[in-house]
């Protein structure tokens, strides 16, 4: 039994995905989360610590069904299936949903990490150290002002030298043209998936097999395929909404709002896509993704998750935060240094 185990891979090598930090590095990383410990301390965060496990319904129950296949999974003595966290906000939003100790509104932090497994390949990275900031209590337009002008200082703490882009998407526009066409939830799961990975034909030729015109076909391909500079909302978008009475009026209000500003950061580059639209159960209102140069993974996640809390207490309240991704986070400052 024990050779079954004690192969010479086993011996010599870590598990691809997972990393030793050296000297070096654990003392960078332990002065870069002492000064995220203190930049939100000092604007009013309160620190917590989420479990390294939990139930993996937990996690089930609330991710899309491709994070769905990422979860690690093992079972316990007494037969209960568990996992290390694969979403911290999840976890967060789950214990304070327990937490009696204040009412109202609350803001709080956390670090930890994420484990997802992930097929062979170039740089995977199964355990990821992540850094995050939620309110709960409130999600609106002025909340994410408040969300992306901290991203914004955090950029400029850390000198980083070079702008964040930040894709700033609501997944209220995708759900309420999704409610105006009646699509089941089949329909919906489907078109979803076309629409995150920007598949134009699958899109134009779903939608052709609905009763709807040519130009409002094209509106929407349009308005989910590409991204949209400037501080506006386009036309076309609005013209739609008034003709399908989508009741998106504040929804447009807010967006030009905080794109109008965010222009004046100087550490941010905002732009609209409306085909960030994974975790549609998950998220229920502004979602944004921030990318550093040619980095496809996002160093920052984030958005409004407002019925996340209800769903573990009996209590609903607004809730909205985001996340840092610290490992692509420390590529970066490696470029400053």
């Amino acid at each position: 039994m024990k050779k079954e185990y004690r192969t010479g891979t086993e011996i010599k090598w870590i598990p691809d995905g997972f990393h030793f930090l050296g000297p070096e590095e654990t003392e960078k990383r332990r002065k870069l989360l002492g000064n995220l410990h203190s930049f939100f301390v000092d604007r009013g965060f309160l620190e917590v610590k989420p479990p390294g496990f939990d139930y993996s319904s937990t996690f089930y129950e609330h991710v899309s069904d491709t994070e769905k296949g990422k979860i690690l999974k093992s079972r316990d003595l007494d037969g209960n299936e568990i996992s290390p966290s694969l979403d911290l906000t999840i976890q967060v939003v789950k214990g304070m949903s327990g937490y009696k100790g204040k009412k109202g509104s609350s803001k709080v932090y956390y670090t930890g990490r994420i484990f997802k497994d992930a097929g062979r390949g170039l740089g995977r990275r199964r355990e990821i150290l992540q850094a995050g900031a939620e309110i709960i209590g409130h999600s609106n337009g002025n909340t994410f002002k408040l969300l992306l002008s901290l991203i914004d200082e955090i950029l400029e703490k850390f000198y980083i030298n070079r702008k964040l882009t930040i894709v700033l998407g609501n997944i209220l526009v995708v759900s309420s043209i999704f409610d105006k066409l009646n699509f089941t939830e089949y329909q919906r799961k489907l078109l979803t998936g076309f629409i995150y990975r920007k598949d134009s034909f699958e899109i134009t030729q779903f939608l052709k097999s609905i009763e709807i015109s040519t130009d409002q076909i094209q509106v929407i391909v349009d308005l989910l395929l590409g991204f949209i500079p400037g501080n506006k909302v386009p036309d076309e978008l609005k013209k739609l909404n008034q003709d399908w009475n989508l009741n998106l009026e504040e929804t447009f209000k807010e967006t030009e709002d905080i794109l109008s500003y965010c222009s004046k950061m100087k550490n941010l580059d905002l732009c609209l896509d409306y085909s960030l639209v994974r975790d549609m159960d998950y998220y229920t209102g502004f979602i944004l993704h921030g990318y550093a140069g040619s980095n496809s993974t996002p160093v920052i996640t984030g958005g409004a998750y407002d019925i996340l809390f209800e769903k573990f207490s009996v209590e609903p309240k607004r809730a909205c935060g985001f996340a840092i991704n610290i490992n692509i986070f420390e590529e970066l400052l490696e470029t400053v240094y």
